[in-house]
Order: C-alpha cells, then sequence, then structure tokens
C-alpha cells in the first residue's frame, strides 16, 4: 500500500515516522510499527523519501548502527544529514565513507564536533582544499602527526592553510618546529604566543603536581553541600578547570566531577548525573559545552566515561590501577600521543599551551 501512495504523501508519512522516532515517545507496539515503516522507506526509489527518513533522525542516538551506515553512503541529499551529525557513526565509520565521498561529504564530515584520527588522517592525506579548511578551523577535530605531514607536503605553502595551522589549539612540537621554516613573521609571533617553542617545563610540573594534590585532598566523602561550597571556592581561585574535573573523573571520583560540571553549567549534581550515565554522550556534550570549557578536552570526558560504562557491565572488579592506565593509554591514543604515558604525563600534555 505505502509504494502505491504518491511521492509527498510517501515523504510526508517517512517524516512523520523518523520524528516520532527519535522522539521516543511512543508504545513498544507503535515502536516496531514505526520502525516497520523506516526500514521500507530507506529503500524507497524515490530518494525525498530517504531524505526524509534521514533528516528526522540524523541526531537520534539509538538509531541501529546498520541504517545509519546505509544512509550515509546513500546519494549525496540522504546522506548529508547523518554524515554530518548522527553520533552512531564511529571513527571508522566516517573513515570507510570518505573513501568514496564527494566534496560536500568530505566537507560535512570534517566539520563533525570531535573528529577522530582515522578520518582526519584521510583528509589530510585524501581530503579536498574546501574540506581541509573546516577540518583544520574545527578546534575540536584531533588531528596527529602523520596528518599534520601530510597536510603540509600538500598545502603547507598556501597562506590560508599557515594561517589555520598557527592557530591550532595544541600542534606537536615536531609541527612547530618544521612551520617555522616557511611561514611568515607574524605567523611565528603566533605560533609562539600558543605553542611556545621553548617550554618552561617546571612551570608545567608544578602546575601538575599542584593540580594532582588538590585532586587528591578532594577525593574524600564530602556532602553535596561540602562539594557546592568547595566549587565555588575553586572557581573563585580560578582552579575549577577541566583537567582538574577530568583528573578526578579518572581516579574515580565521579561525586566530585558530577559537582564541579554542574558548578561550571550551572545545572544541578542530580540532574548532571542523570545526563552523564545514560545510553549516549548528547547529554554529556551539551553540559560540556554549556560549561565552556576547552572543546580539545571533550574527547578525553568521553573516552573516560566510555570506559566506566563499559567496566561496570564487563569488569565491575578489574584492577583499578591496570583499569585507570587503559584510560589513559586510549586518550594518549586517540590524541595521537606516545603510548605508557603515566597520568601525570598525559595531564601535563592537556594542560593549556598558554600559561597567564
Amino acid at each position: 500500500m505505502f509504494a502505491t501512495m504518491p511521492t509527498p504523501t510517501r515523504v510526508q508519512t517517512a517524516r512523520t515516522a523518523g520524528r516520532e522516532f527519535a522522539a521516543q515517545s511512543l508504545t513498544d507496539d507503535d515502536l516496531e510499527l514505526t520502525r516497520a515503516v523506516i526500514e521500507h522507506c530507506i529503500h524507497d526509489i524515490d530518494a525525498a523519501v530517504r531524505q526524509a527518513i534521514a533528516e528526522a533522525v540524523q541526531e537520534c542516538e539509538f538509531l541501529s548502527h546498520d541504517l545509519a551506515l546505509k544512509l550515509a553512503l546513500d546519494v549525496e541529499e540522504v546522506a548529508l544529514p547523518i554524515v554530518s551529525s548522527s553520533p552512531v557513526l564511529s571513527d571508522e565509520d566516517l573513515f570507510r565513507i570518505l573513501e568514496t565521498a564527494t566534496n560536500d561529504k568530505q566537507m560535512a564530515i570534517a566539520a563533525r564536533p570531535h573528529l577522530g584520527l582515522l578520518s582526519t588522517g584521510w583528509l589530510a592525506e585524501h581530503g579536498c582544499y574546501s574540506a581541509l579548511k573546516i577540518c583544520l578551523g574545527n578546534e575540536t577535530a584531533i588531528i596527529g602527526k602523520a596528518a599534520y605531514q601530510h597536510l603540509m607536503a600538500r598545502f603547507g605553502d598556501v597562506e590560508p592553510i599557515q594561517k589555520l595551522l598557527v592557530e591550532r589549539p595544541y600542534l606537536p612540537a615536531e609541527v612547530v618546529s618544521q612551520l617555522f621554516d616557511f611561514i611568515s613573521e607574524e605567523y611565528r609571533q603566533i605560533l609562539i604566543a600558543r605553542n611556545p617553542v621553548s617550554e618552561n617545563t617546571s612551570v608545567y610540573k608544578i602546575l601538575t603536581a599542584r593540580e594532582k594534590l588538590l585532586a587528591k585532598n578532594l577525593d574524600r566523602r564530602m556532602t553535596d553541600y561540602e562539594q557546592k561550597k568547595k566549587c565555588l571556592a575553586l572557581d573563585r581561585e580560578g582552579r575549577l578547570t577541566s583537567t582538574l574535573m577530568l583528573r578526578l573523573l579518572i581516579m574515580g571520583n565521579h561525586s566530585f566531577f558530577a559537582a564541579a560540571l554542574g558548578h561550571a553549567s550551572g545545572i544541578s549534581k542530580k540532574r548532571v548525573v542523570s545526563l552523564t550515565s545514560g545510553r549516549g554522550y548528547l547529554g554529556l556534550q551539551r553540559l560540556y559545552e554549556r560549561a565552556a570549557l576547552p572543546p580539545y578536552h571533550y574527547t578525553a570526558f568521553r573516552i573516560t566515561l566510555e570506559e566506566y560504562r563499559k567496566a561496570l557491565h564487563y569488569h565491575p572488579r578489574a584492577d583499578q590501577e591496570n583499569f585507570r592506565q587503559r584510560i589513559i593509554d586510549r586518550i594518549a591514543a586517540t590524541y595521537g600521543w606516545d603510548a605508557d604515558m603515566t597520568q601525570e604525563e598525559l595531564m601535563e600534555k592537556l594542560l593549556p599551551k598558554r600559561l597567564h
């Protein structure tokens, strides 16, 4: 019956089914029926019907992986909403999509928040110029050393690319050194300001040591009121930082982490716990953005929460030291840093490059 409907009717039906599915407002029976309608719509011969589905479910966290991938590999007008927004697609999925992507698809992927190493690596080596500019301008994209090498080999002499490179929130020391050879004096000054070539390592080590001591002092039983009072004091002193929150989360002090994120975002601790303990990570991302924490650190927070969720289900009695090291190793690998880092080395790497 659905196949005999005129196209506008099928488009409207697809849009309605997709929106109701994404809104999670259906009973079990209605959900099964709606899922069946969606399954049928994504095989519709008319791209407008498939596009209506894609637009309706593009931010749905519980869309099945198979459906998301099928839509992402469809024609451009169907794929763009999914490749630009779907939280279901992994870095591996995006890499696969990029291998046959049009320029518009590349640009949509390049703009995704918290883009991973595989995707940025492919864009650096094979991506179109416009996608590369978007990727470099995406402060949350994680770009590895090898990707920077490809980028500079292809477009290192292009002024707009140089500008975007020197304005990146983090650059490996080797890349900073290489950039000095061919950028203007103006850009060298920006580069030095953002990535000091002669870092005063002792300052970083002192800050890391202080934060380690502070985190240790906070790792004790406190009432919600005591936590709230402490967060207010730390905030006034400029010490309620994203690196302190991440350190607390890695240590397993979820209680104070929730209080700190709640204070920074203006949300109650109870609501923070609810938003960060669900199935997806959209709640965490929105809280993080509301708290105005450094975008570059978001991926480290998400990895830590992912590992704790997995441990809760699969390894509830895991050795805590080994577990924390697994988190550190995964964060380091995701950011393209050396393996076998200590927690202090990791936190030192994550400190802001400009210290005031």
